[in-house]
Protein backbone atom coordinates (compact mmCIF):
# COMPACT_ATOMS: atom_id res chain seq x y z
CA UNK A 1 0.00 0.00 0.00
CA UNK A 2 2.90 2.33 0.74
CA UNK A 3 4.36 1.76 -2.73
CA UNK A 4 1.06 2.65 -4.43
CA UNK A 5 -0.08 5.38 -2.04
CA UNK A 6 0.64 8.22 -4.48
CA UNK A 7 -0.53 6.44 -7.63
CA UNK A 8 -3.37 8.06 -9.56
CA UNK A 9 -3.74 5.07 -11.90
CA UNK A 10 -7.29 3.67 -11.61
CA UNK A 11 -6.01 0.11 -11.80
CA UNK A 12 -4.09 0.65 -8.54
CA UNK A 13 -7.17 1.74 -6.59
CA UNK A 14 -7.78 -1.79 -5.31
CA UNK A 15 -4.35 -1.87 -3.65
CA UNK A 16 -4.59 1.67 -2.27
CA UNK A 17 -7.99 0.92 -0.70
CA UNK A 18 -7.18 -2.56 0.48
CA UNK A 19 -8.22 -3.42 4.03
CA UNK A 20 -6.08 -5.97 5.83
CA UNK A 21 -6.56 -5.38 9.54
CA UNK A 22 -6.97 -9.01 10.50
CA UNK A 23 -4.22 -9.29 13.10
CA UNK A 24 -4.71 -12.15 15.52
CA UNK A 25 -4.90 -11.28 19.22
CA UNK A 26 -2.25 -13.91 19.90
CA UNK A 27 -0.73 -17.09 18.48
CA UNK A 28 -3.29 -19.37 16.88
CA UNK A 29 -4.24 -22.42 18.93
CA UNK A 30 -3.81 -25.64 16.97
CA UNK A 31 -6.16 -28.67 17.14
CA UNK A 32 -3.77 -30.54 19.46
CA UNK A 33 -3.93 -27.70 21.99
CA UNK A 34 -0.49 -26.27 21.25
CA UNK A 35 0.09 -22.80 19.84
CA UNK A 36 1.34 -22.02 16.36
CA UNK A 37 4.97 -20.95 16.05
CA UNK A 38 4.27 -18.90 12.91
CA UNK A 39 4.48 -15.21 13.63
CA UNK A 40 2.03 -12.57 12.44
CA UNK A 41 -0.53 -14.97 11.00
CA UNK A 42 -3.87 -13.25 10.33
CA UNK A 43 -6.91 -14.31 12.32
CA UNK A 44 -9.01 -16.64 10.18
CA UNK A 45 -12.06 -15.84 12.29
CA UNK A 46 -11.66 -12.09 11.73
CA UNK A 47 -11.49 -12.73 7.99
CA UNK A 48 -14.62 -14.89 8.20
CA UNK A 49 -16.39 -12.13 10.13
CA UNK A 50 -15.73 -9.72 7.26
CA UNK A 51 -16.84 -12.28 4.69
CA UNK A 52 -20.07 -12.61 6.71
CA UNK A 53 -20.71 -8.87 6.50
CA UNK A 54 -21.43 -6.08 8.96
CA UNK A 55 -23.10 -2.71 9.52
CA UNK A 56 -20.57 -0.08 8.46
CA UNK A 57 -21.60 2.41 11.16
CA UNK A 58 -20.86 0.24 14.19
CA UNK A 59 -19.34 -3.01 12.79
CA UNK A 60 -22.31 -5.03 14.04
CA UNK A 61 -22.32 -8.43 12.35
CA UNK A 62 -25.13 -9.12 9.86
CA UNK A 63 -27.55 -11.94 10.69
CA UNK A 64 -27.85 -12.92 7.05
CA UNK A 65 -27.91 -11.68 3.46
CA UNK A 66 -31.43 -10.29 3.84
CA UNK A 67 -29.90 -7.45 5.89
CA UNK A 68 -27.61 -6.35 3.04
CA UNK A 69 -28.33 -2.93 1.52
CA UNK A 70 -27.10 -1.24 -1.65
CA UNK A 71 -26.76 2.21 -0.06
CA UNK A 72 -23.30 1.73 1.43
CA UNK A 73 -24.55 1.09 4.95
CA UNK A 74 -23.46 -2.55 4.91
CA UNK A 75 -20.36 -4.41 3.73
CA UNK A 76 -20.02 -8.10 2.91
CA UNK A 77 -17.20 -10.20 1.47
CA UNK A 78 -19.51 -12.79 -0.09
CA UNK A 79 -23.28 -12.75 0.30
CA UNK A 80 -23.77 -16.51 0.17
CA UNK A 81 -21.77 -16.83 3.40
CA UNK A 82 -23.63 -14.05 5.17
CA UNK A 83 -24.94 -15.53 8.42
CA UNK A 84 -21.97 -17.83 9.05
CA UNK A 85 -20.69 -15.39 11.73
CA UNK A 86 -23.86 -13.57 12.85
CA UNK A 87 -22.45 -12.13 16.08
CA UNK A 88 -19.16 -11.79 17.91
CA UNK A 89 -18.00 -15.10 19.30
CA UNK A 90 -20.39 -17.21 17.23
CA UNK A 91 -18.71 -18.97 14.32
CA UNK A 92 -21.39 -21.23 12.86
CA UNK A 93 -18.83 -23.03 10.72
CA UNK A 94 -17.65 -24.58 13.99
CA UNK A 95 -21.11 -25.83 15.01
CA UNK A 96 -21.02 -29.53 15.89
CA UNK A 97 -24.50 -30.28 17.19
CA UNK A 98 -25.52 -33.75 15.94
CA UNK A 99 -29.22 -33.23 16.72
CA UNK A 100 -31.33 -34.64 13.88
CA UNK A 101 -34.05 -32.34 12.56
CA UNK A 102 -36.24 -34.35 10.23
CA UNK A 103 -33.86 -35.47 7.50
CA UNK A 104 -31.21 -32.89 8.34
CA UNK A 105 -28.44 -31.95 10.77
CA UNK A 106 -28.91 -28.16 10.52
CA UNK A 107 -26.49 -27.31 13.34
CA UNK A 108 -23.50 -29.29 12.09
CA UNK A 109 -21.48 -26.56 10.43
CA UNK A 110 -22.94 -23.90 8.16
CA UNK A 111 -24.44 -24.66 4.76
CA UNK A 112 -24.52 -21.74 2.35
CA UNK A 113 -26.56 -19.84 1.53
CA UNK A 114 -28.44 -19.08 4.76
CA UNK A 115 -27.58 -22.46 6.36
CA UNK A 116 -30.02 -23.96 3.89
CA UNK A 117 -29.51 -27.66 3.18
CA UNK A 118 -31.79 -28.05 0.14
CA UNK A 119 -32.31 -25.43 -2.56
CA UNK A 120 -35.83 -24.85 -3.88
CA UNK A 121 -37.18 -26.76 -0.86
CA UNK A 122 -40.58 -25.06 -1.35
CA UNK A 123 -41.02 -27.82 -3.96
CA UNK A 124 -41.22 -30.39 -1.14
CA UNK A 125 -44.71 -29.00 -0.41
CA UNK A 126 -47.69 -29.04 -2.75
CA UNK A 127 -49.22 -25.82 -4.18
CA UNK A 128 -51.34 -25.44 -1.04
CA UNK A 129 -48.24 -25.58 1.17
CA UNK A 130 -48.75 -29.11 2.55
CA UNK A 131 -45.90 -31.66 2.38
CA UNK A 132 -46.16 -34.04 -0.57
CA UNK A 133 -44.80 -36.74 1.74
CA UNK A 134 -45.18 -36.72 5.51
CA UNK A 135 -42.18 -39.02 5.75
CA UNK A 136 -39.88 -36.83 3.62
CA UNK A 137 -41.18 -33.35 4.37
CA UNK A 138 -38.75 -30.41 4.50
CA UNK A 139 -40.79 -27.18 4.71
CA UNK A 140 -44.50 -26.38 4.90
CA UNK A 141 -46.91 -23.45 5.32
CA UNK A 142 -47.82 -22.82 8.97
CA UNK A 143 -51.25 -21.22 8.77
CA UNK A 144 -51.36 -20.30 12.46
CA UNK A 145 -47.98 -18.53 12.37
CA UNK A 146 -48.57 -17.06 8.92
CA UNK A 147 -45.14 -18.15 7.66
CA UNK A 148 -43.19 -21.01 6.11
CA UNK A 149 -41.70 -23.38 8.64
CA UNK A 150 -39.98 -26.76 8.60
CA UNK A 151 -36.84 -28.73 9.19
CA UNK A 152 -34.80 -26.68 6.70
CA UNK A 153 -34.45 -22.92 6.18
CA UNK A 154 -37.23 -22.19 3.66
CA UNK A 155 -35.90 -21.22 0.25
CA UNK A 156 -38.86 -18.91 -0.23
CA UNK A 157 -40.25 -15.60 1.03
CA UNK A 158 -41.10 -16.51 4.63
CA UNK A 159 -44.49 -14.79 4.80
CA UNK A 160 -45.66 -15.34 1.22
CA UNK A 161 -48.89 -17.32 1.36
CA UNK A 162 -49.31 -20.34 -0.94
CA UNK A 163 -52.37 -18.71 -2.53
CA UNK A 164 -50.57 -15.44 -3.33
CA UNK A 165 -50.87 -14.43 -7.00
CA UNK A 166 -49.23 -11.41 -8.63
CA UNK A 167 -51.66 -9.14 -10.46
CA UNK A 168 -49.15 -7.79 -12.96
CA UNK A 169 -46.41 -5.19 -12.91
CA UNK A 170 -44.65 -6.56 -9.82
CA UNK A 171 -40.87 -6.89 -9.74
CA UNK A 172 -38.43 -9.33 -8.16
CA UNK A 173 -39.85 -11.86 -5.71
CA UNK A 174 -43.21 -10.06 -5.74
CA UNK A 175 -43.71 -11.29 -9.31
CA UNK A 176 -43.51 -14.96 -8.24
CA UNK A 177 -46.64 -16.75 -7.08
CA UNK A 178 -46.91 -18.44 -3.70
CA UNK A 179 -47.14 -21.82 -5.44
CA UNK A 180 -43.99 -21.30 -7.59
CA UNK A 181 -40.92 -22.73 -5.81
CA UNK A 182 -38.14 -22.12 -8.36
CA UNK A 183 -37.42 -18.56 -7.33
CA UNK A 184 -34.27 -18.18 -9.44
CA UNK A 185 -36.42 -18.48 -12.58
CA UNK A 186 -38.37 -15.35 -13.53
CA UNK A 187 -41.63 -17.33 -13.68
CA UNK A 188 -40.90 -19.40 -10.57
CA UNK A 189 -41.52 -22.78 -12.22
CA UNK A 190 -39.28 -25.64 -13.32
CA UNK A 191 -38.18 -25.69 -16.93
CA UNK A 192 -38.29 -28.73 -19.19
CA UNK A 193 -37.21 -26.63 -22.17
CA UNK A 194 -34.13 -24.42 -21.98
CA UNK A 195 -34.61 -20.71 -22.61
CA UNK A 196 -33.52 -19.17 -25.89
CA UNK A 197 -29.86 -18.38 -26.29
CA UNK A 198 -28.31 -21.81 -25.72
CA UNK A 199 -26.92 -23.68 -28.70
CA UNK A 200 -27.84 -27.18 -27.58
CA UNK A 201 -31.48 -26.45 -26.66
CA UNK A 202 -34.32 -26.19 -26.35
CA UNK A 203 -34.66 -29.75 -25.03
CA UNK A 204 -31.50 -31.15 -23.41
CA UNK A 205 -30.54 -34.66 -24.49
CA UNK A 206 -28.16 -37.25 -23.09
CA UNK A 207 -24.95 -37.85 -25.01
CA UNK A 208 -21.99 -39.95 -24.02
CA UNK A 209 -18.68 -38.10 -23.74
CA UNK A 210 -16.94 -37.70 -27.09
CA UNK A 211 -14.56 -40.49 -26.02
CA UNK A 212 -16.53 -43.35 -24.47
CA UNK A 213 -16.36 -47.15 -24.44
CA UNK A 214 -20.08 -47.11 -25.29
CA UNK A 215 -22.05 -45.70 -28.14
CA UNK A 216 -24.79 -43.26 -27.21
CA UNK A 217 -27.88 -45.24 -26.22
CA UNK A 218 -30.35 -42.79 -27.80
CA UNK A 219 -28.49 -41.97 -31.01
CA UNK A 220 -25.87 -44.73 -31.52
CA UNK A 221 -24.21 -43.06 -34.50
CA UNK A 222 -24.33 -39.47 -33.25
CA UNK A 223 -22.21 -37.73 -30.63
CA UNK A 224 -23.19 -34.31 -29.36
CA UNK A 225 -23.45 -32.24 -32.56
CA UNK A 226 -22.84 -28.95 -30.75
CA UNK A 227 -19.43 -29.91 -29.36
CA UNK A 228 -16.59 -27.73 -30.61
CA UNK A 229 -13.87 -29.98 -32.01
CA UNK A 230 -10.36 -28.86 -32.94
CA UNK A 231 -8.95 -30.81 -35.86
CA UNK A 232 -5.20 -31.10 -35.44
CA UNK A 233 -2.59 -33.81 -35.84
CA UNK A 234 -1.74 -33.39 -32.14
CA UNK A 235 -5.37 -33.79 -31.09
CA UNK A 236 -6.59 -37.17 -32.42
CA UNK A 237 -9.79 -38.51 -30.87
CA UNK A 238 -10.89 -42.02 -29.92
CA UNK A 239 -13.93 -43.26 -31.80
CA UNK A 240 -16.86 -44.36 -29.63
CA UNK A 241 -16.53 -47.97 -28.42
CA UNK A 242 -12.98 -48.32 -29.85
CA UNK A 243 -11.64 -51.58 -28.32
CA UNK A 244 -8.07 -50.22 -28.42
CA UNK A 245 -8.93 -47.75 -25.65
CA UNK A 246 -11.40 -49.61 -23.43
CA UNK A 247 -10.89 -47.85 -20.08
CA UNK A 248 -12.66 -44.76 -18.73
CA UNK A 249 -10.32 -42.14 -17.27
CA UNK A 250 -11.43 -39.26 -15.10
CA UNK A 251 -9.28 -36.48 -13.66
CA UNK A 252 -9.86 -34.62 -10.42
CA UNK A 253 -8.42 -32.50 -7.63
CA UNK A 254 -7.19 -33.79 -4.29
CA UNK A 255 -8.36 -32.64 -0.87
CA UNK A 256 -4.76 -32.05 0.19
CA UNK A 257 -4.08 -29.60 -2.63
CA UNK A 258 -5.02 -26.08 -3.61
CA UNK A 259 -7.10 -25.46 -6.69
CA UNK A 260 -4.42 -26.20 -9.29
CA UNK A 261 -0.94 -27.59 -9.71
CA UNK A 262 0.94 -24.27 -9.82
CA UNK A 263 -0.70 -23.37 -6.50
CA UNK A 264 0.20 -26.71 -4.92
CA UNK A 265 3.58 -27.89 -6.19
CA UNK A 266 5.53 -25.08 -4.51
CA UNK A 267 4.15 -25.65 -1.02
CA UNK A 268 6.32 -27.95 1.09
CA UNK A 269 3.57 -28.81 3.56
CA UNK A 270 1.22 -29.97 0.81
CA UNK A 271 4.05 -31.87 -0.83
CA UNK A 272 4.55 -33.79 2.40
CA UNK A 273 0.90 -34.84 2.25
CA UNK A 274 0.97 -35.71 -1.48
CA UNK A 275 4.59 -36.30 -2.54
CA UNK A 276 4.12 -38.00 -5.90
CA UNK A 277 1.80 -38.39 -8.89
CA UNK A 278 -0.25 -41.59 -8.89
CA UNK A 279 -3.09 -43.35 -10.69
CA UNK A 280 -6.03 -44.87 -8.84
CA UNK A 281 -7.31 -48.18 -10.20
CA UNK A 282 -9.43 -51.06 -9.00
CA UNK A 283 -8.00 -54.37 -7.73
CA UNK A 284 -9.74 -56.12 -10.65
CA UNK A 285 -8.00 -53.98 -13.26
CA UNK A 286 -4.66 -54.30 -11.46
CA UNK A 287 -4.97 -58.09 -11.49
CA UNK A 288 -5.91 -58.17 -15.19
CA UNK A 289 -2.93 -56.03 -16.22
CA UNK A 290 -0.35 -57.28 -13.72
CA UNK A 291 -0.04 -53.90 -11.99
CA UNK A 292 1.21 -53.83 -8.40
CA UNK A 293 0.18 -51.39 -5.70
CA UNK A 294 2.99 -48.82 -5.46
CA UNK A 295 4.55 -50.02 -8.70
CA UNK A 296 4.85 -48.23 -12.02
CA UNK A 297 2.17 -48.11 -14.68
CA UNK A 298 1.66 -46.34 -18.01
CA UNK A 299 -1.55 -44.66 -19.16
CA UNK A 300 -1.96 -44.02 -22.90
CA UNK A 301 -4.30 -42.09 -25.18
CA UNK A 302 -3.85 -41.10 -28.85
CA UNK A 303 -2.47 -37.75 -27.61
CA UNK A 304 0.31 -39.16 -25.46
CA UNK A 305 1.21 -41.35 -22.52
CA UNK A 306 2.41 -40.85 -18.97
CA UNK A 307 3.91 -43.01 -16.24
CA UNK A 308 2.99 -42.86 -12.59
CA UNK A 309 2.77 -44.92 -9.44
CA UNK A 310 -0.23 -47.22 -9.05
CA UNK A 311 -2.67 -46.88 -6.16
CA UNK A 312 -4.81 -49.99 -6.10
CA UNK A 313 -7.99 -49.11 -4.21
CA UNK A 314 -11.62 -50.14 -3.81
CA UNK A 315 -12.57 -46.50 -4.36
CA UNK A 316 -12.39 -47.25 -8.08
CA UNK A 317 -15.15 -49.71 -8.96
CA UNK A 318 -15.81 -51.68 -12.10
CA UNK A 319 -18.69 -50.28 -14.15
CA UNK A 320 -21.42 -52.72 -15.17
CA UNK A 321 -23.28 -51.44 -18.23
CA UNK A 322 -25.09 -53.02 -21.15
CA UNK A 323 -24.17 -56.52 -20.05
CA UNK A 324 -20.41 -55.95 -19.90
CA UNK A 325 -17.79 -54.66 -17.47
CA UNK A 326 -15.77 -51.50 -18.04
CA UNK A 327 -12.86 -50.41 -15.90
CA UNK A 328 -12.20 -46.85 -14.80
CA UNK A 329 -9.12 -45.09 -13.43
CA UNK A 330 -8.60 -41.78 -11.62
CA UNK A 331 -5.88 -39.19 -12.30
CA UNK A 332 -5.03 -36.26 -9.98
CA UNK A 333 -4.25 -33.09 -11.94
CA UNK A 334 -1.72 -31.34 -9.70
CA UNK A 335 1.69 -32.51 -10.93
CA UNK A 336 3.87 -31.17 -13.72
CA UNK A 337 7.45 -30.54 -14.81
CA UNK A 338 8.07 -27.69 -12.34
CA UNK A 339 7.78 -27.44 -8.58
CA UNK A 340 9.26 -28.96 -5.45
CA UNK A 341 7.87 -32.31 -6.55
CA UNK A 342 7.50 -33.12 -10.22
CA UNK A 343 5.46 -35.75 -11.98
CA UNK A 344 3.45 -36.69 -15.01
CA UNK A 345 0.71 -34.34 -16.18
CA UNK A 346 -2.76 -35.84 -16.43
CA UNK A 347 -3.79 -33.20 -18.97
CA UNK A 348 -1.16 -34.49 -21.42
CA UNK A 349 -3.69 -37.27 -22.04
CA UNK A 350 -6.87 -35.27 -22.53
CA UNK A 351 -8.42 -34.15 -25.82
CA UNK A 352 -9.10 -30.56 -26.80
CA UNK A 353 -12.85 -30.12 -27.22
CA UNK A 354 -15.51 -28.01 -25.55
CA UNK A 355 -19.20 -27.16 -25.43
CA UNK A 356 -20.65 -24.40 -27.60
CA UNK A 357 -22.31 -22.36 -24.87
CA UNK A 358 -19.45 -21.42 -22.55
CA UNK A 359 -16.48 -23.28 -24.15
CA UNK A 360 -16.09 -25.55 -21.12
CA UNK A 361 -13.30 -28.04 -21.77
CA UNK A 362 -14.29 -31.71 -21.46
CA UNK A 363 -11.19 -32.92 -19.63
CA UNK A 364 -12.86 -35.00 -16.95
CA UNK A 365 -13.82 -38.01 -19.06
CA UNK A 366 -11.85 -39.70 -21.82
CA UNK A 367 -10.85 -43.15 -23.07
CA UNK A 368 -7.45 -44.71 -22.43
CA UNK A 369 -5.50 -47.94 -22.01
CA UNK A 370 -3.05 -48.96 -19.28
CA UNK A 371 -0.14 -51.35 -18.80
CA UNK A 372 2.35 -52.21 -16.09
CA UNK A 373 5.87 -50.79 -16.31
CA UNK A 374 7.49 -47.51 -17.28
CA UNK A 375 7.98 -45.41 -20.37
CA UNK A 376 11.03 -46.18 -22.46
CA UNK A 377 14.08 -44.11 -21.65
CA UNK A 378 13.12 -43.29 -18.05
CA UNK A 379 15.53 -43.98 -15.23
CA UNK A 380 15.81 -43.65 -11.50
CA UNK A 381 13.67 -44.66 -8.58
CA UNK A 382 10.96 -42.14 -9.35
CA UNK A 383 11.36 -40.18 -6.16
CA UNK A 384 10.07 -36.59 -6.07
CA UNK A 385 12.67 -34.23 -7.52
CA UNK A 386 13.36 -30.82 -5.99
CA UNK A 387 13.73 -28.37 -8.86
CA UNK A 388 15.07 -25.38 -6.95
CA UNK A 389 12.54 -23.03 -8.56
CA UNK A 390 11.26 -21.59 -5.28
CA UNK A 391 13.83 -18.78 -5.36
CA UNK A 392 13.17 -17.43 -1.82
CA UNK A 393 15.97 -16.25 0.42
CA UNK A 394 15.49 -16.33 4.21
CA UNK A 395 13.62 -13.47 5.84
CA UNK A 396 15.97 -11.79 8.34
CA UNK A 397 15.24 -12.03 12.05
CA UNK A 398 12.47 -14.59 11.49
CA UNK A 399 12.18 -18.03 13.01
CA UNK A 400 12.91 -20.83 10.56
CA UNK A 401 9.42 -22.32 11.02
CA UNK A 402 7.89 -19.01 9.92
CA UNK A 403 9.79 -18.74 6.63
CA UNK A 404 7.59 -18.70 3.47
CA UNK A 405 6.23 -22.18 2.72
CA UNK A 406 8.59 -23.58 5.36
CA UNK A 407 11.72 -22.83 3.30
CA UNK A 408 14.84 -20.86 4.16
CA UNK A 409 16.60 -21.16 0.78
CA UNK A 410 16.09 -22.68 -2.67
CA UNK A 411 16.57 -26.45 -2.76
CA UNK A 412 19.32 -27.78 -5.01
Amino acid sequence: KAMYANSANPRDAAIRNLTWDYEAQGPAKLPDGSFSRIADEPSVERILMEINGYQVADRTQLKGSEELRDDGSTACGCWIYSGVFPENGRNRARDRNPTLNGWLYPDWGFSWPANRRTLYNRASADPAGNPWSERKKLVWWDQGAGRWSGYDVPDFALTKRPDYQPVGGEQGMDAIAGSAPFIMHPDGVGWLFAPSGVRDGPLPLHYEPIESPYRNAIYPTQSNPTTALFADALNPLVEAADPSYPIVATSYRLTEHYLSGPMSRFNSWLNELQPEMFVELSPELATERGIEHGGWMVVSTPRGEIEARAMVTRRMTVLEMDGRRVHQIGLPIHWGYAGETTGAMANDLTALLCDQNVSMHEAKAFACKVRAGRLEGTHGAGKPVATGQIGREPIPDTDEAAQPEGHTRPTR
